[in-house]
């Protein structure tokens, strides 16, 4: 072998030694990435960065989509800067995410939002699927409406930088679009509705509660759906503003006494009875009792058509629970602290 062979055949060594080499370090740093990212939740600037480059899933929707570790992360510090933007002293509160009971209420902030971005991903296969289409222009539309309630452009701008950190585009992608897509979903869902079964209940209850010798209170108690029927019906006292649109709008239009006809809402059926009427500092107010037919929500539709979606969970501290399809805590100290949430943060608006 001539001595040029020679060096040829050592420099093609070399070559393929450093690209081994280059490729073991890459294969590590990768490596060291995803350990951070999934393993250890790492926070640092390194891992921050990475994940806002590199679009690591936190969870993968069969049929609609990835959701990332990004848009889990930004999402939280939006929420956490609105809470720490707030002078809620004024109020007798306080919110300190610093302490560990508030890395845990944080936590729990975090699989609200979870939750929210696998509902807005399924939302949109499901308007997908029938047919529903919004277009960069629709959303620019709807843009402008709610400019229009901030004033002008630059207030809205303003409050959402110092609110949240974003920029009016964040707001359109966060907000406005997955809003417009719920929106037309939910028309369709209603235009399609059979409410025949609980409109007969709803009047089979009408006539029982206006017979002779009838007993509101218990036909309201023994029949009625919701929280209310546990009270024999009673509403207490309600502003019209205070009551859903056409129950409002029924209660103030009747005479003291007085069993309404059922009244629809988009809740189901109210039977109202007006026990009493006054006027407090200048202001009407009501006494509703009330018999409720509950019919079929938007909001029940889609919690079962969730279950048609498989989730798939990467980050560690979350599983998908199937039976209810809901993102729920691994660990059971986290179940347990969520479950007594209320009870443990008295004082804290972060869980209102």
């Amino acid at each position: 072998m001539t001595d040029r062979k020679k060096h040829k055949k050592k420099q093609a060594v070399k070559i393929w030694l450093i690209a081994g080499a280059s490729a073991l370090a890459i294969f590590a740093v990768l490596a060291s990435v995803i350990l951070g990212v999934y393993e250890f939740n790492w926070s640092n600037r390194f891992f921050v960065s990475a994940t806002k480059n590199i679009p690591f899933p936190a969870l993968y929707i069969r049929g609609a989509g990835f959701v990332s570790v990004n848009e889990v992360k930004s999402d939280l510090q939006s929420v956490k800067k609105f809470y720490e933007s707030q002078d809620f002293a004024k109020l007798g509160m306080r919110i300190d995410f610093n302490t560990d009971q508030g890395q845990k209420r944080l936590k729990v902030k975090e699989k609200e939002i979870i939750s929210k971005l696998v509902e807005n991903k399924v939302v949109e296969a499901l308007a997908e699927k029938q047919g529903i289409a919004i277009s960069n222009s629709d959303v620019n539309a709807e843009l402008e409406k709610n400019i229009a309630q901030f004033g002008n452009k630059d207030n809205l701008m303003s409050d959402l930088a110092r609110l949240y950190g974003w920029t009016i585009d964040d707001f359109s992608e966060k907000v406005v679009k997955p809003e417009m897509y719920a929106a037309k979903l939910s028309e369709n869902y209603a235009g399609s509705l059979d409410t025949g079964a609980e409109q007969e209940k709803a009047q089979d209850l009408y006539k029982q509660a206006t017979a002779k010798n009838a007993d509101f209170a218990t036909i309201a108690k023994e029949n009625s759906d919701g929280q209310s029927g546990e009270d024999g019906g009673d509403l207490g006292w309600s502003t019209q503003d205070q009551l859903i649109g056409p129950v409002g709008e029924k209660a103030f239009s009747m005479k003291v006494g007085e069993i309404s006809d059922p009244v629809e809402s988009e809740l189901g059926f109210h039977i109202l009875k007006l026990t009493e009427k006054k006027t407090d500092n200048g202001v009407e107010i009501v006494h509703l009792s009330q018999i409720f037919v509950k019919k079929p929500t938007f909001s029940d539709w889609l919690s079962g058509q969730m279950k048609n979606y498989p989730v798939t969970v990467f980050v560690k501290e979350y599983q998908w629970n199937s039976g209810d399809a809901k993102i729920g805590f691994r660990d059971s100290e986290m179940q347990k602290f969520e479950k007594n949430l209320p009870a443990n943060s008295e004082g804290d608006p972060s869980v209102f």
